[in-house]
């Protein structure tokens, strides 16, 4: 008996002491975000160094993350869990939780739009005057400024939870804006920046063209990434290929070098402790961050990541899962490199990135961690570069070792399940291993900015998980809030904050931000739905051009009267005035709708009725009056 509990007390010894992979159930998919465009400048504050860096197309973004557009940039962020956000010029916006079904984020100042294109997400957004919380299927526009925050509802209804009198105020499309200060609400006329509605009518229109085409990706593909399933069609093809006892759909590039390899168009980035792939191909995000790359026959192939596997389908067992990048890492001397994992190979890492075959790294394991290189399928495949190299070059195409080979690793490098001071000499005072580019930035936000952030990280460290549905039923219950109908508040206005790197630090004193309105547009900016705020007595005598920067208003001495059934456009350059003392009458066809009590008539070739219900067109009941109409028509041409 003791013999049996002698062993049972070795066997727990030894499980315990083994590190082995977690499982899919054992760790849940970290929501990744993606930085899928950029116009001028984006920065990245990273908190290890107080400091900003320039941010590239690809870059990931995730919880704790702050981002700040330059004077004159703009860009648009997209989350798998169905949220996109698009912020305009000096936007600073740092991401509080992403989940499932959250994602909640706060502006601090600029101006940003946000779509919620999930189907069970709730975005919260918020401000230093209160949040706002977007249910599925809705749009709003966020400008917050340092006086004020102004909420425009672009597409269905959200609602504003103001922090100063713990009151709701619904936003809806079409109708007046929520603009608030720290005190009060009020009505905003719900009216946008028409360069800010431009821009982001391109991107509409991008994304708009790229889903009308539909090819082989987007049925292979799982729903969370078929946005972008373009890049893989317009970069490659698919093929059944033998692999793993079975034919499987793999995509192969066909847009590469000839002895193109994975991990070698890019470069690394450490990414809260992790090395992580910043791609410089069109479709390197996807295939390098979610699936799996494999080696068959001659070639590279890249397995698609599939939400279930069932029998009989032609897919590995790739999860849905983010990953930073999955490789082995080997070192000898000077040198560092990388080998792709096979799928069936353990990823070792910093964070809980979720799925199986993944080893979460700490302080106690890695001793514990015991690496044979030779077991890796893809070894020969290694990618090896000088140190040097590593965090300076943004294609290591050219600089890779090509006198590498299977043997040559085996017998000289080490294997290493993270890079860290071991693998690479001095590696944490190396400051350029946050860099996405070697570009420099020569102008950063004011270190003014860094209070918001920080008063958000404690926020973030406190660990506070809200679920969509219990956030939806608070906000529920708040009680709706009256509007000061008579307060005047300020449009927002922010300070440029943006500065020369070399007066980051000096102190606010010193420094003479300049204020403007986040809306740069004339005040007569179209309303985003075709129900104003206030509706126009005269608008008749508008044009048919619904969005005209500066209407041009065909109005007669004195208006038409209000609400007319079908508002006429075609009104003569010089209208007759409404009241003549002695109205010219020209015999029509059909008499003139006896409503109005002096009817005009015009010798126009297409009279006017003021009133008809049913407003018609004729032409002049004499012949003699034709050379009136073309001296007319000639001064409408002229217009």
């Amino acid at each position: 008996m003791k013999r049996w509990m002698g062993l049972l007390v070795c066997l727990v010894l030894v499980s315990a002491s083994m590190v082995s992979p977690s499982s899919a159930e054992d760790v849940p998919a970290m929501m990744v975000g993606r930085v899928f465009y950029i116009e001028g400048d984006l920065l990245r504050y990273v908190p290890a160094e107080q400091d900003w860096v320039a941010v590239v197309q690809d870059a990931p973004f995730g919880t704790e993350d702050t981002l700040f557009s330059g004077s004159q940039g703009m860009a648009e962020l997209i989350v798998p869990d169905g949220a996109w956000i698009r912020i305009g010029n000096s936007t600073q916006v740092q991401f509080i939780t992403l989940g499932t079904d959250l994602a909640e984020m706060d502006v601090a100042s600029g101006v940003a739009r946000f779509y919620n294109k999930g189907s069970d997400t709730a975005i919260k957004v918020t401000s230093p005057f209160g949040y706002v919380l977007a249910y599925p299927g809705t749009v709003f526009d966020f400008y917050v400024g340092d006086n004020s925050v102004e909420v425009v509802a672009v597409g269905g209804k959200v609602s504003f939870v103001h922090s100063a009198t713990e009151a709701k105020y619904d936003v809806e499309a079409g109708s007046p804006s929520i603009i608030a200060d720290q005190q009060q609400v009020s009505l905003g006329e719900g009216t946008i920046d028409p360069a800010w509605d431009g821009w982001n009518r391109v991107r509409e229109n991008f994304w708009a063209a790229k889903a009308s085409v539909r090819g082989r990706s987007f049925e292979l593909l799982p729903p969370s990434l078929r946005d972008e399933s373009y890049t893989l069609d317009e970069n490659g093809t698919w093929q059944r290929i033998y692999y793993a006892g079975a034919e499987r759909w793999f995509w192969r590039p066909t847009t590469v070098a000839l002895g193109w390899s994975p991990f070698t168009v890019g470069r690394w980035t450490d990414w809260y402790g992790d090395q992580t792939w910043i791609p410089a191909e069109p479709f390197g995000y996807i295939t390098h961050h979610y699936g799996n790359w494999v080696y068959a026959g001659d070639s590279w192939y890249w397995a698609p990541p599939v939400a279930s596997v069932s029998v009989g389908m032609p897919f590995l067992d790739v999860g849905t899962y983010w990953y930073p990048g999955r490789v082995l890492w080997i070192h000898t001397g000077p040198y560092v490199g990388w080998v792709p994992l096979a799928p069936n190979e353990t990823y070792y890492c910093y964070r809980p990135w979720g799925g199986p075959r993944v080893v979460v790294v700490n302080n106690i394991n890695i001793t514990q961690i015991n690496i044979n290189v030779q077991n890796y399928a893809y070894v020969n495949h290694a990618v090896v570069v000088n140190q040097n190299n590593f965090y300076n070059v943004n294609n290591y195409r050219n600089v890779r070792m090509t006198n590498i080979n299977r043997t040559t690793i085996i017998n000289n490098y080490h294997a290493a399940p993270v890079v860290n001071n071991t693998v690479i000499s001095n590696y944490t005072a190396i400051k350029q291993r946050y860099n996405f580019t070697n570009a420099a930035v020569k102008e950063k936000p004011h270190n003014t900015v860094i209070s918001r952030i920080q008063h958000n990280e404690k926020i973030i460290h406190e660990g506070r998980k809200e679920k969509a549905a219990v956030l939806r039923e608070r906000v529920k219950s708040i009680p709706q809030g009256r509007v000061s109908r008579g307060a005047r508040i300020e449009q927002p206005k922010i300070p440029n904050y943006i500065v020369p790197a070399s007066e980051v630090n000096r102190p606010k004193s010193e420094m003479k931000f300049q204020q403007t309105e986040i809306k740069k547009g004339p005040a007569s900016t179209k309303p985003i739905s075709p129900r104003p705020p206030k509706s126009e007595v005269a608008e008749p005598t508008k044009p048919v051009s619904p969005r005209p920067p500066k209407p041009e208003v065909l109005t007669p001495t004195k208006p038409v009267p209000p609400r007319p059934p079908k508002p006429e456009v075609t009104a003569p350059a010089k209208p007759v005035s409404p009241r003549p003392p002695e109205p010219e009458v020209k015999t029509p066809r059909k008499p003139v709708p006896p409503h109005p009590p002096k009817p005009e008539a015009v010798a126009p070739a297409k009279p006017i009725p003021p009133h008809p219900p049913k407003p018609e067109v004729k032409a002049p009941a004499k012949p003699g009056s034709k050379e009136k109409p073309k001296e007319k028509a000639g001064q409408r041409e002229n217009q």
